[in-house]
């Protein structure tokens, strides 16, 4: 297998698989096309040999990925429950009691939104300590 295939297989970046085979930590060597290849025997017994750092960060690395997808759906119904309530604010225009209601119905939709987003920053920055902490190893 290649590098690529290894990084995904370990389930970390590409170029930590450049470092740990720059650096002995992964038996590899270069094909004729000038790719590096890697024995899946080698691979599996680095996998044995992973140190807890290394484990931590692709740890952190599968869990930023699915935090990241399910945090995409809630922001996407947030964003949906946002066009619904504003569209009903307009169709109720007429009805001060639904109005009132609706505006609530949009507060809400608003505040479970900020707080997504504000939540997108977060989980960014996770995810960019996870890439920095591959790329380190």
């Amino acid at each position: 297998m290649n590098a690529k295939e290894a990084a995904l297989m370990l389930g970390v970046h590409y170029k930590t698989v450049l470092n740990m085979i720059n650096d002995g930590r992964l038996a590899a060597s270069k094909s004729d096309s000038g790719d590096w290849e890697i024995k899946e025997s080698d691979l599996a017994a680095r996998e044995q040999s992973i140190e807890d750092k290394e484990f931590s960060a692709i740890y952190t690395h599968m869990a930023v990925k699915i935090i990241e997808k399910v945090h995409h759906r809630s922001v996407r119904a947030a964003q949906e429950e946002l066009i619904l309530a504003a569209r009903s604010i307009v169709k109720q225009a007429e009805n001060p009691s639904e109005l009132d209601h609706l505006a609530k119905r949009l507060q809400a939709a608003l505040d479970v939104y900020k707080a997504a987003q504000a939540f997108n920053q977060t989980v960014d920055s996770i995810r960019k300590q996870a890439d920095a902490e591959s790329l380190t190893l």
